[in-house]
């Protein structure tokens, strides 16, 4: 007997309860067995549009069905068949089966032939060339269905021409009649568009975003720029640079669709350098770069700003809107978790009160079927709670799952499940719908080791390398920090040939001073003074005991030693669980030998040494006051044979200890941009410089000038490690700096990073 309808088999009892839960693979099988029902040479045979039954419910025994069974759900079938006594019944009574097939068009196939149809060749007949557009509206139909019911209403299909109009769609294509059958389908997805129209009326917006990378480009790039819809692409300047050269054609193809109004470059910079290891000057530099590659090879300039990796920052509104921008994507596509505003659009509002529209969303993974399954409860959220909804997709070019094709093919007919459009048209069509978005600097991420976006081999020297060489920039391009730069040779020399030490003062003298007090003696074999500073070296490590102003002291206000930090191995299964930092372990500084250079230096030989008093490393460092200023320079030589390369960079490291008075209220700030800003972070970024503020603004702010150094590790509330070795590395020099009072530690940072010598006091101090 000829079947009379197509049923897919769903694992679920109604509409309501479709599994959008399921894994990869699961979601894959159940759209494969969907879609290929809506073959239009099973409809055309049989008559009638696909339904669908519960996987758990049988069929009844006068039904004259064509049965497809996703192939995760076979074995449940299994179970149902035996269940109701009907292991007998597959090609018998009227039923026809399609199990254990997986693939689209295999499905397909295995279907027709169920009928005693044998599929023509895939190059042959209007039915094959437009049978993916037929699949496309078999998913429009589920979603729409599935949409529908997230928004509390249904679609009333059954009392369209919806299932007369794609019977004689169809039976078009099978006749060969292409013209009549794409008419039919547009009517057919017209009455999907206009059904969701009666419940939900109010546009929604899906956004493509295509992602460039150097390995991207070529025919996987031509393949995107084929789609009907419109698309964005997300490219640094560099990558643009790289298509010009690498295919002159395919860039041809790119700019005629810009041309076209169909397609959007998104980006600004010429490179994606994480922002948190940049100052504002090289940012700027960096789109300036950017847009002059954009205008050559493109002819255009983004006006949205976009960014697959790099990091983002609260500063970007101020610099967006100086450039003129329009509109930014909010997100990162590498992995990195932004700061979540809840709302698709958003007015993104900077630090100096600048606000750009921004998409906020994050996006959808369009590689991956579960994101096509679960689409109408996406869509539905954005709806419910949202002013503009905006729904986001994000791959690389050349990676997206077919069912994200469909979406595409979807979009090409109708709106019904949105409208895909240019970031540009998206902002210009919801202006006014953003809500206000105001995030401290320090709630963005830094760009930590262990991220995508750093993968060099070397990623401290290779940091401290590109910071050192922007400083240098900055300086050369300062008039102010050029003066200070110019006069660096001045001071290093007045601390070379400053007079040697006299004779340490009497025993009698010292102790006195003890139990007493009294003034302190410049001449003091560990003591260092100006008439701004005072710093005492431990005569145990060789680091700095205590740092005190001049002629106010008010105590001691930074200490600081070198130490390995390795990680104790976390606990087996069933224990406590331990946080990392709770399993830091510290080796000591010892100090075999400490000379006094001259009245304002003093040089300390050494070992590092672990708790059992083995010697794991050796050091040699130099802490030198600049005269004039209130500011102590830390030279380090420093080798560690026993670090070691493997494990996480953060949790087995070499670093310089900084500490601070655990009874006062501190707060730690660290350079962003070259800006101080607090934080309260145990892990960040700071390459310029990181000072120690009491809140109420009691006493002199700490600065502690890294000297490019990338991370820090905030050890306990009062102490903080610089990291100096990583990763393999085991032997390094390095040039910090610290001091008190400074008012203007940008400049003074800089100045240290881009020479590697102390600056000039005129201007700077406070």
């Amino acid at each position: 007997m000829h079947p009379k309808r197509i049923a897919v088999f769903l694992p679920c009892h109604t509409l309501d309860d479709f599994p959008t839960w399921l894994d990869e693979r699961e979601a894959d099988e159940l759209l494969a067995a969907w879609t290929a029902a809506w073959d239009p040479r099973l409809i055309a045979a049989i008559g009638a549009v696909p339904g669908w039954a519960s996987v758990d419910v049988p069929p009844q025994e006068s039904d004259d069905i064509l049965g497809i069974v996703p192939a995760q759900c076979d074995e449940r079938f299994s179970v149902m068949v035996d269940a109701a006594g009907m292991a007998s019944m597959p090609g018998t009574n009227g039923f026809r089966w399609v199990r254990q097939v997986q693939g689209r068009r295999e499905i397909a196939a295995a279907a027709l032939a169920q009928l005693d149809q044998q599929p023509p060749p895939a190059t042959a007949g209007v039915a094959v060339t437009l049978a993916d557009d037929f699949y496309a509206l078999g998913l429009a139909w589920l979603l729409s269905e599935l949409l529908a019911r997230r928004m509390r209403s249904s679609t009333s299909l059954g009392a369209t021409n919806f299932e007369e109009a794609c019977v004689a769609a169809a039976q078009a294509a099978v006749a060969g009649d292409e013209p009549l059958a794409r008419e039919k389908l547009r009517e057919c997805f017209g009455v999907l568009e206009a059904t969701r129209a009666q419940y939900y009326p109010v546009d929604f917006w899906l956004l493509d975003l295509v992602l460039l990378a150097e390995s991207t480009l070529g025919a996987r790039l031509a393949a995107e720029l084929d789609v009907a819809t419109p698309l964005a692409l997300v490219a640094s300047g560099r990558v643009v640079e790289t298509l010009a050269h690498a295919d002159p054609a395919l860039l041809a193809r790119v700019r005629q669709r810009i041309e076209a109004d169909t397609l959007a470059i998104v980006g600004g910079r010429q490179d994606a350098t994480p922002l948190d290891f940049c100052t504002l000057a090289t940012i700027r530099e960096s789109f300036a770069r950017g847009h002059a590659v954009y205008l050559e090879h493109l002819g255009v300039v983004p006006k949205i700003y976009g960014q697959c990796t790099g990091g983002s920052s609260a500063f970007l509104p101020a610099i967006l809107s100086d450039l003129d921008y329009t509109g930014a994507i909010w997100n990162l596509f590498d992995g990195t978790r932004l700061p979540d505003p809840g709302t698709s659009r958003i007015r993104w509002q900077g630090t100096a009160g600048e606000c750009i529209d921004a998409v906020a969303r994050p996006p959808l993974d369009a590689r991956s079927a579960l994101t096509v399954l679960a689409l109408a409860e996406k869509i539905g959220d954005a709806l419910d709670h949202d002013h503009a909804a905006v729904i986001q997709f994000a791959h690389y070019a050349g990676t997206a799952s077919p069912w994200f094709d469909d979406l595409r093919r979807i979009g090409s007919w109708s709106t019904a499940l949105g409208t895909f459009a240019t970031p540009d048209k998206v902002f210009a069509n919801t202006a006014g719908t953003g809500t206000l978005a105001d995030f401290a600097p320090d709630a963005f991420p830094p760009t930590l080791p262990d991220a995508p976006a750093e993968k060099s081999p070397d990623p401290i020297g290779s940091h401290m390398s590109a910071a050192r060489d922007e400083a240098r920039r900055i300086v050369a391009a300062e008039p102010a920090l050029a003066d200070i730069r110019a006069r660096l040779e001045g001071t290093a020399t007045a601390v070379a040939t400053a007079p040697p030490p006299k004779n340490p003062p009497a025993l009698w003298q010292t102790v006195a001073r003890g139990l007493f007090g009294g003034p302190v003696d410049a001449t003091e074999r560990f003591l260092l003074e100006t008439d701004q500073l005072c710093l005492r070296v431990n005569p145990k490590t060789g680091g700095i005991l205590s740092l005190r102003s001049v002629p106010r002291d008010l105590g001691n206000q930074l200490s600081q030693q070198l130490s390995l930090r390795t990680t104790r191995p976390a606990p087996p299964p069933g224990s406590a669980w331990e946080d990392t930092q709770e399993r830091a372990v510290y080796s000591s500084m010892v100090a075999d030998r400490i000379d006094r250079d001259s009245h304002l230096a003093i040089t300390s030989h050494g070992r590092l040494v672990d708790a059992a008093g083995r010697d794991v490393g050796s050091f040699t460092q130099r802490v030198a006051l600049v005269p004039g200023l209130s500011i102590a320079r830390l030279d380090i030589e420093l080798t560690v044979p026993q670090l070691q390369s493997a494990g996480p960079l953060l949790e087995e490291y070499a670093a310089c200890r900084f500490a601070w008075n655990e009874n006062e209220d501190i707060d730690l700030c660290r350079s962003l941009h070259a800006e101080p800003v607090v934080t309260e972070r145990a892990r960040f970024t700071a390459p310029h410089f990181l000072e120690l503020r009491q809140v109420g603004a009691r006493g002199d702010k700490v600065l502690i000038c890294t000297g490019g150094l990338p991370w820090h590790v905030r050890a306990a509330p009062h102490m903080v490690d610089s990291v100096l070795l990583a990763g393999g590395r085991q032997a390094g020099a390095f040039h910090l700096a610290v001091g008190l009072g400074i008012d203007q530690p940008r400049e003074v940072a800089l100045a240290l990073l881009a020479d590697g010598r102390a600056p000039s006091p005129a201007g700077i101090a406070g």
